[in-house]
């Protein structure tokens, strides 16, 4: 039997959908971007439905209750010439940080790239986020200041499609 604090990992389930969407809004909150987030639980329920391969998503309990997630997606590497992870989100609940449950949920996103036989996994991370900086450092990534986040969307988007 495993103690009350005990990190559990699990694969998203039918009907995790607000469950995965309390996770996103805080992070959304955490980073002053909750205006932007526009997904609903049924979102969530439709896109990790069923497993296709191509996109995934995690939740951390602790002690039986949802404590943190980390979605994901493939992706290729024209530079690899292969399949990659791409790990949109990880997002750890305020009263569960600096238990491990980031490293956890890393930790399966790692084992989850494995067994796919992919070439690595990557993110893209806000550089105030000095927390995330300090765990992925000390798991072992590369974290490059020279790299740019770069999205078109709305208005823009639709000029440059027309």
């Amino acid at each position: 039997m495993s103690s009350p604090s005990a990190i559990t990992i699990r694969r998203f389930a039918p009907g995790d959908g607000a469950v995965l969407l309390a996770m996103v809004r805080a992070l959304a909150e955490d980073h002053d971007l909750a205006a932007h987030l526009i997904a609903s639980a049924s979102d969530f329920d439709t896109a990790f439905g069923p497993d296709d391969g191509r996109r995934g998503a995690f939740i951390a309990e602790v002690g039986g209750k949802p404590a943190g997630c980390a979605i994901w997606h493939g992706s290729f590497s024209s530079f690899r010439g292969k399949e990659v992870l791409y790990l949109e989100d990880l997002s750890v609940l305020p009263e569960f940080r600096r238990r491990g449950v980031g490293r956890a949920l890393m930790r399966q996103v790692a084992q989850e790239c494995r067994t796919r036989g992919w070439a690595s996994m990557f993110w893209v991370m806000m550089s105030s986020n000095g927390r995330g900086r300090a765990l992925y450092e000390g798991l072992g990534a590369e974290v490059d200041d020279g790299l740019a986040w770069c999205r078109l969307r709305g208005a823009a988007l639709e000029a440059l499609a027309t």
